[in-house]
Formats: structure tokens, sequence, C-alpha cells
């Protein structure tokens, strides 16, 4: 059933909904017509020009999986699901992929609910919500300020402690989102996987290596050619060429 409902999803591409209607068409027919590499350059078009489009890179992730491409296509997933995580196909095209390269896009000591919960908002949504409620606490505690004794005056300064706690948790929990998989991530696009080095240069010795599609952790990109990057899983790191590792 699974297997049939992603067939779906990827023979229906979503659609960019900021981008032209008759240009995303156009790329929905080509990519419908088995002509991927069409399509594909008409959704980097949508990805270029609206990076914060989510549905841009799902479909650009539809394509590269079509020709066979898991390392770009766990990217683009990536990007997709970092932008909208409650987007049901963008999660399960991601955690389908994930799994054909042997990867999990929930930790299995982790329940499935919570980790959803988890994924709720973008983190781009927890910002603009701390944001809110803090303008919140602080209007509505000068409020409370000038009120003073008067029963809207508590009422204000209930709010503005209500505001006030709403803010911290939503800084708690972008701080959690900090330390997830997806923070300071990347993913080895290189067909055949990419070396891993143990300093940023091509005179040092190659040591271990990361495959294509490989979920990784950027440690210092500080670098011009080279990430550092780190493979919690099997606790290595190394570095390698920021052209063989797409940065989430």
């Amino acid at each position: 059933m699974k297997k049939i409902f992603l067939i779906c999803i990827l023979v229906l591409p979503s659609a960019a909904a900021a981008f032209d209607r008759s240009e995303l068409t156009e790329f929905n027919d080509l990519y419908r017509n088995g002509r991927y590499e069409e399509a594909l350059e008409g959704y980097n078009k949508v990805t270029a020009r609206e990076p914060a489009n989510p549905w841009g890179w799902y479909n650009a992730g539809n394509a590269h999986f079509r020709l066979n491409r898991p390392g770009p296509a766990i990217f683009n997933y990536a990007r997709a699901f970092k932008l909208n995580p409650r987007a049901a196909d963008i999660r399960f095209n991601l955690e389908f992929a994930l799994r054909q390269t042997g990867q999990k896009l929930v930790p299995e000591s982790v329940p499935k609910a919570l980790y959803y919960l988890y994924y709720l908002l973008s983190e781009g949504e927890i910002k603009a919500l701390a944001i809110c409620f803090f303008w919140i606490a602080c209007l509505a505690g000068a409020a409370g300020f000038l009120l003073d004794g008067a029963k809207s005056g508590t009422a204000a300064a209930r709010t503005a402690l209500l505001g006030g706690v709403i803010c911290v948790a939503m800084l708690a929990w972008l701080g959690a989102r900090m330390t997830s998989t997806f923070s300071y991530a990347g993913v080895v696009t290189r067909e055949g996987g990419t070396k891993l080095l143990s300093g940023p240069g091509a005179n040092f010795k190659t040591y271990a290596s990361a495959p294509e599609g490989k979920l990784v952790k950027i440690l210092d990109w500080t670098d011009d050619d080279y990430y550092e990057i780190g493979l919690p899983k099997e606790g290595i790191k190394g570095w390698a060429l920021k052209t063989e590792v797409e940065k989430i």
C-alpha cells in the first residue's frame, strides 16, 4: 500500500503554489511524460527563485529519485522537510528514500508520534511565534504597568506572563531543534560517495568514506573547498569536498 502511495505522489508532483502556474504546469507535464531531466531543470528554477518554497525542492527530489540519484533526491526531500515538516507526502518520500540507503527518519528509540510532534513546526515558524509572543508579553506588560490596580491591568499582567512563558517555550523548542538531525546537516550527493580526509586538502590521508545519500553533520564550513563532516552513528569525522556534500 505504501509503495502504491509513493508511486502516486511521484507521478503527480505537487504544485509550488507561489510559482508561475503556466511554467509549473509545463514542468509537471514533462515529469508525467518521463522527461525527468527537463522537468528537473524547471523545478531547479523554482528553488532558485523561491528557496523558501518546499514544493520546488520536493518536486526536484521526485525527479532525482526517478533518475536513480539517491543523494540529490534525499537532499531535496530534506530541504523540503525542513521547510514544511508537517506535509505527509514530503515526509513519506524522505523516509522512503532514506530507507533505500539503509537510513531511518525516525530513530528507533523515539516514538513516531513524539517525533512528528517535535517536527510539527518548521524552525522559521517557531522563530516567528517566539517573536510574536515576545511582543505580546512586552505590550501586555506595559499595559499592566499603566493600568496598575485596575481589573484590566490584572488581566494584562496575566497575558504578559502567559506570553512570556510561551515565548520561552518556543525558544527552548528552537534550541532543541538546533541539535536535531537536520540542523547543521548535509547530504552526500556525489555518485559513489565521498572520501573522508584527515584534513582540508588533497594532500591529507584518506581514512574513511561516506556513501551517496548519507546524512551527515557539518562540523566546520569555514574552509573554501572542504566541509568537516561527522557521521554520528559510526562515530567518525573527516573532511570532504563541498562539491560532494550539499548543506541542507
